[in-house]
């Protein structure tokens, strides 16, 4: 073997590995995609109304480029501070950013599982109700949000139509009185504002009230004019004359005599208002609330209900995966719950 060939079958062999190459430009393409999903999440969170830091009242609002750079840097310090943080601003797409490591880090799976059932409409729903019940629960216990005179505010209108019309001077003297030995200026100043306020208030619902009524009493006019052609003859509706005569003559009567009514009675028309204000809370109605205090509030989380609901419909099934939705067990229960407590109020 002469010098030349030693050094030809002394020189490496360089082995291409056409799988270790697909592999490299795989997991490269993977890391620009995984770059990708967090640069979109980021800003997407930078142009939402979070909070990224606290700031004084005078102080310049953030710019974007400084929100992108606290998102950027809360997301690489913490998964899950950054879930906690910035989850309900973020879309549902956003999360398959996060699934891998759901099952790696239990604090990322909770946070994960969390918005996963806040982005889903159904369950959504459900614990919005659950929660809007607890506060219910709640506040009527505190009393002041749901006492009579705080309702009245309210609805003016719909109080005076139940339980003000029905009142003798002397008890709606005693509603209306103010502690002028207990009270200060400026807490007088507000109670005639706020009385200011409800007279307006039930003006302004009188108003809508009496304009609904002229376009029923229009649409019954055309009905008849109608309903009289189709026939080819003018035609005589006596059947509605007594009805319509009862009622004026049923409010002439109130009129004349607004406490004839038995004390029954008015117990039942005061339990139909109190009802009606508390489904106009659980309805999202009442306009001065503030209800994202509620709906976002996990503190009304009734847990323990719905763990053993999950429970119940796991045990109950032949396998894990004949369960359905859990939303559907939550919304059932609640439904049970509310329409129980919403009867006996009736009832009462």
């Amino acid at each position: 073997m002469n010098k030349e060939e030693d050094k030809q079958n002394n020189v490496p062999k360089v082995i291409i590995d056409d799988k270790n190459d697909n592999n490299n430009s795989q997991q490269i393409s993977l890391n620009e995609v995984d770059k990708n999903s967090e640069e979109k999440l980021l800003h997407h969170v930078a142009k939402s109304k979070a909070i990224f830091k606290s700031q004084q009242k005078d102080d310049p609002d953030l710019t974007f480029e400084e929100k992108l750079i606290i998102a950027r840097n809360i997301l690489q310090k913490s998964y899950c501070l950054f879930l906690s943080k910035f989850g309900h601003y973020m879309k549902k797409e956003h999360l398959t950013f996060f699934a891998k490591n759901k099952n790696e880090d239990y604090e990322i799976a909770y946070y994960f599982n969390k918005l996963q059932r806040y982005f889903n409409s159904s369950t959504r729903q459900t614990d919005v109700k659950n929660r809007r019940y607890q506060a219910l629960k709640t506040l009527i216990k505190e009393g002041e949000y749901f006492s009579e005179s705080e309702m009245m505010k309210r609805n003016p209108l719909l109080y005076k139509h139940l339980i003000g019309q029905y009142m003798t001077e002397e008890q709606k003297r005693l509603r209306d009185n103010i502690d002028t030995k207990n009270i200060t200026l400026v807490n007088l100043l507000i109670e005639n504002i706020e009385r200011d306020n409800l007279k307006m208030k039930q003006k302004l619902q009188e108003e809508e009230e009496q304009s609904v009524l002229e376009e029923n009493d229009t649409d019954e006019e055309q009905e008849i004019v109608y309903t009289s052609k189709n026939y080819g003859e003018k035609a005589t509706y006596w059947a509605i004359i007594p009805t319509v005569e009862n009622k004026v003559q049923c409010k002439n009567e109130i009129i004349k005599n607004p406490y004839c009514i038995s004390k029954s009675q008015k117990q039942v028309l005061k339990q139909e208002f109190i009802t009606t204000m508390y489904q106009n809370f659980l309805d999202g109605k009442d306009v001065d609330f503030d209800y994202s205090t509620v709906d976002e509030n996990e503190a009304y989380d009734n847990i323990d209900l719905r763990t053993q609901d999950e429970e119940d419909k796991y045990f109950d099934s032949e396998s894990p995966e004949t369960i359905g939705s859990i939303e559907d067990t939550n919304e059932i229960e609640t439904e049970d719950e509310l329409d129980i407590y919403m009867k006996s109020l009736k009832v009462n």
